[in-house]
């Protein structure tokens, strides 16, 4: 998720998973089925990329560009102000996670009711 942050700065809005490989490093397979995993999760959108077809055999084989979600961008923001507030970069505490999940479950509370009131949506100051 750091690369397409890091992306989004630069106004790059697709990366390939070979892109994403640059900046995280690792096994290309690794990072492919990262990436999917996150698409499944809502973060990253798979849009399919055809531009980099020669052949009718690339046209067949799955080739896809991701974009961060809002739902990604979210969660991304999220944990840069827990990261924030605590003053470990990095780390999260145990006392952090089940706040977030907290936070999770009442979203998705929020999201599942037929008319979602986007007063509840603003957090508390």
């Amino acid at each position: 998720m750091t690369a397409f942050v890091q992306a989004k700065r630069r106004f790059t809005v697709h990366l390939s998973p070979e892109d994403v490989h640059q900046v995280v490093g690792g096994e290309l397979p690794a990072v492919a089925d990262g990436l999917a995993r996150l698409v499944e999760w809502g973060n990253l959108r798979a849009d399919p990329d055809t531009s980099r077809v020669t052949s009718v055999e690339d046209f067949h084989r799955a080739r896809f560009l991701y974009q961060l979600t809002r739902a990604g961008e979210a969660a991304e923001q999220a944990l840069a102000t827990y990261d924030e507030a605590l003053g470990m970069r990095g780390e999260l505490q145990a006392v952090a996670l089940s706040d977030i999940g907290t936070q999770l479950r009442a979203l998705l509370e929020l999201a599942a009711g037929p008319d979602p009131d986007s007063a509840k949506h603003s957090p508390a100051r």
